[in-house]
């Protein structure tokens, strides 16, 4: 069998990762002897041409494209783009929308013929053998279909009890090197799951509430392989990092033992850090650990299940910055019970507790409590347009604070760090002197929207290089001019990027008998 997966685009400005999800995924597929290839659309320009192309080019016998709510009407896009030009092509959709939106999906898209449901390395292979063979697949767990024209959904797929037995994921199938460019950080799990109950989050039903966990030679194993793959930061992206305070001292021991050097984040909850763990988190490279706060409001955190308390948020924040780790702090406005004046009260309290924060606007995703049971709650959801289900747009009437005053006090926030940014270029012009921090964040805005131009136009792809006669400095020198023209910026400018570029190892300088040419790594 041969797969084709499909990562669907989403907007640079939401700071994707490589596709973990999927690139754990083809590892498994890769292991068990089916043959891969990931057309990663987030970081490759998506285009009807290019449809045609891997067509011909690699002839999948299956389409698959995992999806989150906010982009799952894009990925349906391009699937029935796909099926159109190949009617014969079986497509499969996964991910944790369409797990908890199966009927839907199914329902109104007739060009998916799959649905795999929650965890997919072990339903998805035994799916495709059951392709391969023409066989009968009401048997495989995990699976939703039609027959005879009823949507059918088989028991579902216990997990994986010990996903040690899962193979490392793929990451070669994915073009790294553009998101070292965007400065975008790589994303690794050291477990699944997560034994709390929020009703806003999906991640329990889609994992599991009892964690599983990677055994900790292995996590360090792949830990000190992204090491060394030039990106800024390693995300652990855990839903609870910190869920067994000894294992994570574990891990940040061996960390440390081998002398691995390098900046780390990761997801953590504010009763699952203590001084002990903070100070080995640092000492083995951990600059900032987020929270999910939620409010400032306690009734609201009791309402939604957070079993959290705001004195152990400020402990929390505390003992971080005693640490020396960033403590990043993420709200939600627009929970049940939310009102003008909790939501005055969660931006007050958001400012107590550290210098990052930010503010999101309930989603109520397929699959959430607070979706299921909005009624219960004195809510109402007001659209199933899912591409505004990305936190900034108001979808859900908390029935006690106007949707428009929650997306306001949302914008007001987002609108003034936009504001910061878009005046930082024009205070530097007039000559006045920014702050080392502001540098910085002038300094990446710039690398990000070169970066972000050069990818989206493929300008790499387009530069026709040299011909023979000419050495490394002329392909430099014509690379820069080349580029020069085509943003309409100085050549010292253009130059500098391109350094960067070079010295992350980013771009390539290569030649042949024909010429040299500048290269994606």
């Amino acid at each position: 069998m041969k797969v084709l997966l499909i990562n669907a685009p989403f907007p640079f400005e939401e700071s994707p990762t490589p596709p973990f999800g999927l690139v754990s995924l083809a590892g498994y597929l890769l292991r068990e002897g089916i043959e891969v290839i990931i057309e990663d659309y987030i970081i490759q320009p998506y285009s009807r041409d290019r449809v045609k192309k891997v067509l011909r080019e690699f002839r999948p016998d299956v389409v698959g494209a995992t999806a989150v709510t906010m982009n799952v009407k894009k990925a349906l896009s391009i699937l029935k783009e796909f099926r159109e030009e190949d009617p014969v092509l079986a497509t499969v959709m996964g991910g944790p929308h369409v797990s908890f939106d199966a009927d839907g999906i199914l329902k109104n898209n007739p060009f998916v013929d799959f649905i795999v449901r929650g965890e997919g390395e072990l339903t998805f292979t035994e799916l495709l053998g059951h392709l391969k063979a023409g066989a009968d697949y009401s048997g495989v767990k995990g699976v939703s279909y039609r027959r005879n024209g009823a949507i059918v959904h088989n028991e579902d797929r216990p997990l994986i009890p010990d996903i040690n037995i899962l193979p490392g994921p793929a990451r070669h199938l994915v073009p790294l090197s553009r998101y070292r460019a965007l400065g975008f950080p790589i994303s690794m799990v050291t477990s699944r799951g997560c034994p709390y109950k929020c009703i806003f989050c999906v991640g329990a039903r889609m994992v599991g509430h009892r964690v599983r966990n990677f055994d900790v030679g292995r996590v360090v194993d792949e830990f000190e392989a992204l090491s060394r793959m030039g990106f800024i930061q390693i995300n652990i992206v855990d839903d609870l990092f910190t869920a067994n305070q000894a294992r994570c001292m574990e891990i940040c021991d061996e960390i440390v033992r081998r002398g691995i050097v390098h900046p780390w984040g990761a997801f953590a909850r504010v009763d699952s850090v203590s001084p002990q763990l903070l100070e080995k988190m640092k000492k083995a490279g951990c600059t900032a650990l987020c929270f999910g706060i939620e409010s400032g409001d306690q009734a609201i955190l009791d309402r939604i299940k957070k079993k959290t308390t705001l004195e152990k948020c400020r402990i929390a924040a505390r003992i971080c910055r005693e640490a020396g780790i960033e403590p990043m702090m993420s709200f939600i406005l627009g929970l049940p019970g939310e009102t003008a004046e909790t939501a005055r009260t969660t931006m007050e309290f958001a400012r107590t507790l550290s210098n990052s924060y930010g503010f999101h606007v309930l989603s109520p995703f397929p699959g959430t409590e607070v979706r299921d049971r909005a009624d219960e709650y004195g809510m109402k959801v007001l659209t199933d347009d899912w591409d505004l289900y990305d936190a900034n747009h108001a979808v859900m009437d908390p029935g006690s604070i106007a949707p428009e005053e929650v997306e306001r006090l949302a914008n007001w926030f987002i609108n003034g760090i936009t504001e910061y940014i878009d005046d930082l270029e024009p205070r530097k012009a007039r000559g006045e002197a920014l702050s080392e921090s502001d540098e910085r964040a002038l300094a990446g805005v710039r690398s990000f929207r070169f970066n972000r131009t050069l990818i989206l136009e493929e300008l790499i792809e387009r530069y026709t290089g040299i011909t023979n006669g000419g050495g490394r400095d002329a392909l430099l020198l014509d690379f820069v001019d080349y580029l020069a023209r085509a943003f309409g910026l100085s050549r010292d400018e253009i130059n500098d990027q391109v350094q960067r570029l070079l010295n992350h190892n980013c771009i390539v300088l290569r030649s042949d008998a024909q010429g040299a040419r500048v290269c994606w790594t």
